[in-house]
């Protein structure tokens, strides 16, 4: 089950490599969340700037894109 390190969260990650879909002041900060079951298993995406060909990248390869906490901001990921 991947988790955030610094904070514990375990519930959803973010895509550092996603940029947000706008620089406004009221834009998500990453463009790609994903939402995983208490087994670890990606279970649903959350494209605010991701296009579909992005989204499906990081569903078949999600340790390589969702390396970054929402709630905290931290990268250190465990997988």
């Amino acid at each position: 089950m991947p988790y955030c390190a610094n904070c514990g969260n375990h519930q959803s990650l973010a895509s550092s490599k996603i940029p947000p879909s706008s620089d406004t002041a009221a834009a998500p900060p990453y463009g790609l969340f994903g939402n995983f079951s208490p087994e670890g298993q990606l279970i649903t995406m959350e494209c605010q700037g991701a296009s579909l060909d992005d989204a499906q990248e990081a569903f078949e390869d999600p340790k390589t894109y969702f390396d970054r906490c929402p709630i905290c901001g931290s990268s250190e990921i465990y997988w």
